[in-house]
């Protein structure tokens, strides 16, 4: 979970590499992760939970490691892991290919 909630913290505060003072739009989409983590996976109905998923990776917070530790089964533990190593690798390559971005409009 607190790969997750690091990884796309990293991602949102990459935005302002492309967008520039992206303070507030970042301060949301966090707001946003924390207050969807809080709501339980069953109140949503499925084009909503995809879409809330496929946005705000909190499905792999709040649905994936309660059904594991629901059925004991084992490939929801990593689906849960894959999908925080997932966002991770996004937010890195996002920060990393913003931050040359950033330097190479500093060569004038």
């Amino acid at each position: 979970m607190a790969t997750l909630f690091v990884s796309f913290n990293i991602l949102t505060g990459s935005l302002s590499f492309y967008l520039g003072n992206s303070e507030g739009l970042t301060q949301q989409w966090r707001n946003a992760m924390l207050t969807f983590i809080t709501y339980s996976a069953t109140l949503f109905e499925k084009t909503v939970k995809l879409l809330l998923y496929k946005l705000i990776p909190v499905g792999f917070v709040t649905y994936l490691p309660i059904e594991a530790l629901r059925s004991l089964a084992l490939i929801h533990s990593v689906l849960s892991v894959a999908g925080s190593t997932t966002v991770l690798l996004v937010g890195a390559g996002v920060f990393y290919h913003g931050l040359c971005r950033y330097s190479s409009g500093n060569l004038m």
